[in-house]
């Protein structure tokens, strides 16, 4: 007679581990054959639903994003900037 348990034990659990393998240099070449055939007109540039992710592409995103931000950010300033000047000028010269 075995004994009821009222707790259940956790089970025996894998470790499932599927290796992959990144081959950069294929990758450039694959990318160099797709220029070319663009460029000789047998492939139709790729839309915008089809990207590549290159090395540093997001980077660059980033540092986009962030010089934007900064233009925005500059550009509101000029804006209160001038407000408040013409709300000075109202007040102290009219």
């Amino acid at each position: 007679m075995g004994i009821p348990r009222f707790i259940k034990l956790p089970g025996y659990k894998r470790f499932e581990y599927a290796p992959r393998y990144w081959d950069p240099e294929e990758e450039e070449r694959e990318e160099r054959i797709r220029q070319i055939k663009q460029e000789m007109g047998v492939e139709l540039p790729s839309g915008p639903s089809r990207t590549t992710i290159k090395r540093g592409s997001f980077r660059q995103v980033r540092q986009k994003a962030k010089v934007k931000a900064s233009r925005n950010a500059n550009i509101r300033l000029v804006v209160i900037l001038a407000v408040l000047l013409f709300l000075a000028y109202l007040l102290f010269f009219r």
